[in-house]
């Protein structure tokens, strides 16, 4: 019996499953040093990197979920208090708090809690992602938002945030290789 052809939902679903998985794969088998571990002022920490791509996908599943009308709460790094938890500063973490137009500086400043609390908080938040992108039917993947700025639709958006999510992978990669 042939196997049913995926959705176009279920299919975007599958790609971001396989970048989570692999981001939290290459965070976990690193020891706390090398989590840790800065390459320099341009390459940050794993630490850094999962963060960041955390926060954006916590960003992200916030606008899906509001854009399904589904589940209007916030993003996991507001509900949990994260940045108060982990001693930020809220609103000096670059833009919407997400690590993007940090200075280099700045980002290399920041000390994260400990690893199993920065791969906890990546969980939570691509699982929210995972969630906003089920909860979007195919028919609503090419409808722009009102309140998007650049114009771009749903499928737009969750290609250029898996797209991202590959990025930083390449970059804990390359961490790890520099490890080596």
């Amino acid at each position: 019996m042939a196997a049913r052809p995926r959705s176009l939902s279920e299919s975007l679903l599958r790609s971001y499953k396989v970048a989570h998985t692999r981001l939290l794969t290459a965070a976990e088998g690193l020891s706390p040093e090398q989590f840790a571990w800065s390459a320099g002022p341009s390459l940050h920490s794993v630490a850094w990197q999962l963060w960041h791509a955390a926060r954006w996908d916590d960003v992200f599943a916030s606008y899906l979920h509001r854009a399904s009308k589904h589940d209007p709460r916030t993003q996991v790094w507001e509900r949990e208090s994260l940045a108060e938890r982990w001693s930020l500063t809220a609103g000096s973490l670059g833009r919407r708090d997400t690590g993007t137009e940090m200075s280099d500086e700045m980002a290399e400043a920041i000390r994260f809690p400990d690893q199993k609390e920065v791969i906890s908080y990546a969980r939570l938040a691509f699982a929210y992602t995972e969630e906003g992108i089920a909860v979007i039917p195919d028919d609503r993947l090419l409808a722009v938002e009102k309140d998007d700025p650049d114009g771009d639709s749903l499928l737009d958006n969750v290609l250029i945030y898996v797209e991202h999510l590959s990025r930083h992978l390449g970059m804990i990669e390359s961490i790890r290789g520099l490890q080596a």
